[in-house]
């Protein structure tokens, strides 16, 4: 059976690249903004989205750090 032509499409690059390039828009915007751009440029979906914000959200809060130096971090992971 074919795919639906809305089924959603798995990201073409890896997350660390995602999170590389949210962080390389400009700081004036909030980095939930730079993060879903970033996602969507990459082919992902909302739920890709969703899945990378509460990652950096949750690293944030452990490591008591901003969100653009939570998804450095992650980012600089393998």
């Amino acid at each position: 059976m074919a795919a639906a032509p809305w089924a959603p499409v798995p990201l073409k690059v890896s997350s660390s690249r995602v999170l590389k390039d949210a962080l390389a828009y400009p700081s004036n915007e909030s980095f939930e903004q730079s993060l879903g751009r970033s996602v969507r440029r990459h082919g992902g979906t909302y739920q890709d989205y969703v899945d990378l914000v509460s990652k950096v959200r949750e690293t944030a809060k452990e490591r008591r750090r901003s969100l653009r130096d939570a998804a450095r971090s992650l980012a600089d992971q393998p």
